[in-house]
């Protein structure tokens, strides 16, 4: 196969193919990134800004330079779909297709176009990153730009490009201040080959008229922590320097709490020796679904058989009429510690949550409504835990001070591990309750229907769990409390 000239451009207008392909941007700054002539693009964007549609309909123009190769750059392969499946069509719209040698398989990992021209429009996967080496690249798309490790782009698209002088463009939502933060500083005025914008969810006016005052957009601004909602739809790029919980704020979230003996009432464990031992009694309003915590446990150099002991002598003489445990949850590390407690409590359920997941879910709560209530709130004699919310930190490095919600592959956690214990804890309980679902039983799913069906009759068999509405938990009957 023939090599496309370095630098070449496509020997069609622009203007023209877009309107055979019937796309319109739907603003002048969409406009202004889809014919943009640098030769590398980052448009930072907020979710359902277009940025897929934008970047594919440039793929589809880069591709009609002779014996080109153009890739669409995929973090996972099959997030590289989005693009490729826009460029399919409008190969189809164009009647070019059924003249073309094409592929479309996603579970395969084959998608690809090879027109009568030369051209190839190849999804590539950077999982693998050995697979990106070999070929000179003309133009390629790099896929949530954002989600790919710096690496992917220097040792292997970067030097691809490089023999053509090829064009390469990188649509992401941002990622706290990664590599793509870099890139996208040097889109402003810091070098000619670059050019970068900051596209917000609302400047695309079809999809929310009315820009930041849209009802939609206002709803996620209602729901979401300020970094989160910056982020995911302001593109901007946000770090969480200092206080994890922001919006913590001990005049609002601390509340005297009575024990209901109507509503569920849960123990959370964060296990430590040296370091606190933690368990918290947490109620949850069935109505307002607001997460109330109303006892808290802290000892230190007591083993967790002991600690197990004292809180089953506190729960039976030392807690209010009709105390009762629905489930208890405690750190997924833990297994030793949870097999411990079960002797004596009974069965300590854990989920591996990831950190951010069940810190941004805290956050959420936190934030009041328009009436100025939130749905987390803890009882002033839990004077531990207020403390640690209220000093929680995000941990410095050494080359840097700030870190954000994204930075760490595994399961995110930046918190300094200093005084962290109670909110350890409560993350614990979160993550799983309202992260993973298991507060939401399966007679709230299923209605009055499931009560008394072969799908009850065949989860209890196996299970040996009762679906108790009147208790309204699926643990009470693992084991003693």
């Amino acid at each position: 196969m023939a090599q496309a000239i370095p630098q070449a451009e496509p020997g069609i207008d622009q203007h023209s193919l877009y309107e055979k392909l019937s796309f319109t941007p739907h603003s002048p700054a969409q406009w202004d990134y889809s014919l943009s002539k640098t030769r590398f693009n980052i448009p930072c964007c907020g979710r359902r800004w277009g940025k897929t549609q934008a970047a594919a309909r440039r793929m589809t123009y880069k591709s009609f330079i002779p014996d080109s190769y153009n890739w669409i750059v995929a973090p996972k392969y099959a997030l590289g779909e989005k693009e490729f499946r826009i460029v399919y069509k409008d190969y189809e719209s164009l009647g070019l297709l059924k003249h073309c040698r094409k592929s479309y398989s996603v579970k395969q990992g084959d998608m690809r176009i090879q027109t009568p021209w030369g051209s190839v429009i190849q999804v590539v996967s950077a999982e693998k990153q050995d697979s990106l080496l070999g070929e000179g690249l003309s133009h390629a798309i790099m896929s949530e730009a954002a989600q790919h490790s710096r690496s992917t782009w220097e040792q292997y698209i970067e030097p691809a490009l490089s023999d053509l002088l090829g064009t390469c463009d990188f649509p992401s939502t941002p990622k706290g201040f990664n590599w793509y933060h870099g890139l996208f500083e040097l889109g402003q005025g810091a070098h000619p080959q670059y050019k970068s914008w900051t596209f917000p969810s609302w400047t695309n006016p079809v999809r929310y008229p009315g820009g930041l005052n849209n009802p939609e957009i206002q709803r996620l601004k209602s729901l979401a922590s300020r970094s989160y909602f910056d982020q995911e739809y302001g593109a901007k790029f946000t770090s969480m320097a200092g206080a994890i919980y922001d919006e913590w704020d001990e005049r609002i979230h601390v509340r005297k709490h009575i024990f209901n003996p109507t509503w569920e009432n849960f123990l959370a464990f964060d296990y430590g020796y040296v370091n606190p031992f933690v368990a918290l009694d947490i109620q949850v309003s069935p109505s307002q679904d607001t997460i109330y915590v109303w006892r808290e446990y802290f000892k230190s150099y007591i083993s967790t058989y002991e600690n197990a002991q004292a809180l089953q002598h506190r729960n039976k003489h030392n807690s209010p009429p009709g105390y009762r445990i629905d489930g208890m949850w405690g750190d997924p590390r833990g297994a030793d510690e949870a097999a411990t407690l079960a002797l004596v409590l009974g069965f300590v359920a854990s989920e591996h949550v990831g950190w951010k997941l069940s810190v941004e879910e805290i956050k959420r709560r936190l934030k009041p409504n328009n009436e100025g209530e939130c749905r987390l709130y803890i009882d002033p004699s839990c004077v531990n835990l207020i403390r640690e919310m209220s000093q929680l930190r995000v941990k410095e490095t050494v080359r840097q001070r700030t870190q954000d919600l994204q930075e760490f592959t595994d399961d995110g956690n930046i918190q300094h591990k200093i005084d962290d214990h109670g909110p350890d804890a409560l993350r614990y309980f979160v993550g799983p309750y309202y992260v993973m679902g298991h507060g939401t039983h399966l007679e709230d799913v299923y209605g009055e229907n499931y009560r008394g069906s072969e799908s009850e009759d065949f989860f209890k068999l196996h299970n040996q769990i009762e679906l108790d509405s009147d208790t309204s938990s699926a643990l009470s009957s693992v084991g003693p409390f």
